[in-house]
């Protein structure tokens, strides 16, 4: 089922959805309801989700800044809405979703205000080593105990904090992810990390 939703997808899915068919047989695997995902661009991972969870009545949370950048402009530079959010916005109203919800915020803002546990947390927004290391720590405890935890650049030569947040994340808590690589490999050496919690 995973891959009929993939082919359904718009062309925008096929963007920056790295690992998109992976991500998907693990969604259809664990049918999460409750999601989030932290960096969404323009909506490539998101379309595809949304639609496979849409199935089971779930819904999924988006937050980024729209900005262009990991911190939004300061409010008194910000005449309008950041392009990009307009522009992600009107692909996910294309793509007939309903089910996703967008929260114009930092990460860490989002998180500070966030009160409700998370069947799926896909982090894929600031690719600092701090950035990555901060959304572990402020997302990760909404995550259910079986929940999946999901981050996408890991082992990117262009971010190498990814990795050691992820893997600094992973040993910290004793836990044992998984790293997908796909065939034929990127040639930045991006790999999906995945697991539960």
């Amino acid at each position: 089922m995973a891959d009929a939703v993939l082919t359904r997808a718009d062309p925008l899915a096929h963007g920056w959805f790295n690992h998109g068919a992976t991500m998907l047989e693990l969604v259809e695997q664990y049918r999460p309801a409750a999601c989030v995902e932290l960096g969404t661009w323009m909506g490539a991972s998101a379309i595809p989700v949304a639609r496979s969870i849409h199935r089971w009545g779930g819904t999924l949370t988006c937050v980024d800044t729209w900005a262009g950048d990991v911190q939004p402009p300061p409010a008194a530079v910000r005449s309008s809405a950041p392009w990009m959010l307009v522009s992600c916005a009107r692909n996910l109203i294309d793509a007939g979703l309903a089910n996703i919800r967008l929260i114009p915020a930092t990460t860490i803002a989002a998180a500070a205000a966030w009160t409700t546990p998370i069947d799926y947390l896909y982090i894929d927004a600031d690719h600092s080593y701090a950035g990555v290391r901060a959304d572990l720590a402020a997302w990760a405890p909404y995550v259910r105990h079986g929940g999946l935890i999901l981050g996408d650049d890991y082992g990117h030569r262009l971010f190498p904090g990814v990795r050691q947040a992820w893997d600094e994340f992973e040993q910290t808590h004793g836990y044992r992810f998984t790293r997908y690589q796909s065939t034929p490999p990127d040639p930045d050496g991006i790999q999906l990390i995945y697991g539960t919690v």
